[in-house]
């Protein structure tokens, strides 16, 4: 619907145009002729007149649209100079085209300065009312986008919400089992589920915030490793690293945007039965908040249900997240060689 309104707003601004033009630029002879006291009106129209008004409104209708559709991808990447120059070279091309066809039509010996100075205020006329609708377009594209993030964002609180009840569920479990092993002075059990608790307490609570601290994220990143560190032994030839610099603590970010990735790189990246790795660091460069994460590519066993889709899905929500989150304010570089798989993450803080 709001297309074929464009289309109808189109048609009804260059009709008008082209009335006012021909109004201008098609003279007319009138002679009044009087027989029996009947007066008698005839008017002659210059037909090279309407001819030459017809190829000046075309030539109008195409440095238009050029503007519109073309030269507006200049100011959508901020080569501002670029779209300057070609609109004055694109506009001079036109004018100088449309006012030599009155060379044409009425020889080259032909001037006039009333029509040559009309000409240069159609161009100004046409060249700004261009840019305007080039701008309400822009505004009108921005806003669909701004109302598109808005419903996304809606949609994932929604779907945080319906997922928060599972580990509401677990985290009471846990609670319950944390004291059955207490009980029983299990040490390493208790201590691993008061852990594993904790995470879920962060996953149920924290996460609710649009932004918690850097050194929160990191304290799960932390405990989430050590958890993980609990499946393997000393002599496995494993090497797990995270370091992280001290400067980035107080930064914040929004919740979970780094475990995706941590918990991608374990999926993949660990076997007990061959040298494997995971080096991950998180530190700032100027204004940007840099995790980086980088392990080995393991081959999986047969009872490893998990897939090569099942991450891509994972990191397709890491993507479609970072968009809703940090619009134009991040980067996600990923790069698999040989046996190393390595994101790079840049967040604008």
């Amino acid at each position: 619907m709001k297309k074929i309104i464009s289309i109808g707003l189109n048609i009804v601004f260059w009709t008008i145009c082209a009335c006012v033009i021909f109004m201008i630029f098609s003279p007319v002879n009138r002679e009044v002729e009087i027989v029996d006291g009947i007066e008698t009106v005839t008017i002659e129209y210059d037909t090279m007149a309407i001819y030459g008004s017809s190829i000046g409104i075309l030539i109008k209708m195409i440095l238009y649209y050029f503007n519109v559709c073309f030269l507006s991808r200049f100011i959508d990447q901020k080569a501002f100079g670029k779209y300057i120059i070609f609109l004055l070279l694109s506009t001079s091309v036109a004018f100088l085209v449309d006012y030599l066809k009155f060379g044409f039509i009425y020889g080259f010996n032909f001037f006039m300065f009333e029509t040559f100075l009309v000409n240069i205020w159609l161009y100004i006329f046409f060249v700004g009312t261009s840019f305007v609708h080039l701008m309400v377009l822009r505004w009108q594209k921005e806003e669909a986008l701004k109302q598109r993030l808005k419903e996304d964002r809606l949609a994932a609180e929604l779907k945080l919400l319906k997922s928060q009840i599972n580990p509401h569920f677990l985290f009471n479990a846990l609670n319950n089992m944390l004291s059955i092993a207490e009980k029983h002075q299990q040490t390493e059990v208790s201590s691993s589920i008061a852990q594993l608790s904790e995470m879920l307490r962060f996953l149920l609570y924290a996460t609710g915030d649009d932004l918690i601290s850097v050194e929160k994220e990191v304290h799960f990143i932390e405990s989430y490793i050590q958890l993980n560190r609990l499946r393997f032994d000393e002599k496995d030839p494993i090497d797990i690293r995270f370091t992280v610099d001290p400067t980035v603590l107080d930064k914040t970010i929004a919740p979970t945007v780094f475990i995706p990735l941590v918990e991608n790189a374990f999926k993949h990246g660990i076997s007990i039965y061959e040298p494997s790795f995971i080096h991950i660091s998180l530190h700032l460069e100027a204004s940007e908040l840099i995790f980086e994460c980088r392990n080995s590519i393991v081959a999986k066993s047969k009872n490893d249900t998990f897939t090569k889709e099942d991450s891509g899905v994972g990191l397709q929500n890491v993507k479609r997240r970072l968009a809703i989150l940090y619009p134009n304010k991040h980067s996600l570089t990923i790069k698999e060689e040989q046996n190393t798989y390595e994101v790079i993450l840049k967040l604008n803080t």
